[in-house]
């Protein structure tokens, strides 16, 4: 995989060409701002953490909803990196977003060189993007093949959704499932990769991102519907997980 030029975009509030279409594959790797596209038929909107990939001679249109900061990559791949390691065409979302900030910040300190070090630097930067992007739709697979491997652990999955807006006992959980707590976290584990405190943290968070985006509530309303304690307590475990404040997040996402 080769990388033919990095451009970093920031504020763009209108692209100069409503379409456009490459000779070599192209991605626009979005920090802040939506937009909207059309990739072959495929259409939607983009804001951060979302990849949209667009293949080489196909019309990609687009239209900015709000100034808009990005990168755009165009690279060129053989068919077995294809086939491995891009996502699909159109919008692709990366969940671990900590991980993502730090690939664009290193991406943006290299957007005005273009020597062949930098360049090589900066491929490897691009393909951290597709290989974090496999490696979450690999543990995603996981998760779904085990949900359906563990009647008791699917159960207890659907249970910490139902319960994700309260005050979970995660000992009490365990006692009707008629587990000690000890073994209820390691059949959790295998069916889930994950412990089941993460996991409802990740439902959690996953619903007070949509608050936050959707919704004019103050993060104390918010972190009461997510299970939390106050808003404090949700701004810390969101920003330290998430790694952006809810403020910045909703600042982000919301239209």
């Amino acid at each position: 995989m080769d990388l033919l030029n990095h451009i970093y975009w920031k504020k763009k509030a209108a692209f100069a060409l409503a379409e456009d279409i490459y000779d070599a594959w192209v991605v626009f790797a979005v920090e802040e701002g939506v937009f909207r596209y059309e990739i072959g038929g495929q259409t939607g909107e983009a804001g951060f953490a979302d990849l949209v990939l667009c293949p080489p001679h196909v019309p990609f249109r687009r239209e900015t909803i709000t100034p808009l900061t990005f990168h755009y990559m165009q690279f060129t791949c053989d068919a077995a990196e294809d086939e491995c390691l891009l996502p699909p065409i159109g919008k692709s979302q990366i969940n671990d977003t900590k991980r993502l900030a730090s690939t664009y910040a290193y991406l943006r300190q290299a957007s005005e060189e273009n020597d062949a070090v930098t360049t090589g630097w900066k491929t490897h930067l691009m393909m951290d993007l597709w290989q974090l992007y496999q490696w979450e739709q690999r543990q995603s697979s996981l998760m779904e093949r085990k949900f359906t491997e563990d009647a008791l652990m699917a159960e207890a999955a659907v249970l910490l959704e139902e319960w994700a807006g309260e005050a979970v006992s995660l000992r009490a959980l365990a006692e009707r499932l008629a587990l000690s707590p000890v073994q209820f976290t390691r059949r959790f584990r295998e069916a889930f990769q994950e412990t089941p405190s993460d996991y409802l943290k990740a439902i959690r968070l996953k619903k007070a991102k949509a608050l936050l985006a959707d919704s004019r509530l103050t993060l104390t309303q918010i972190a009461e519907r997510c299970g939390y304690e106050n808003g404090f307590y949700l701004s810390r475990v969101f920003s330290s997980t998430i790694g952006i404040s809810p403020s910045e997040y909703r600042r982000r996402h919301q239209v």
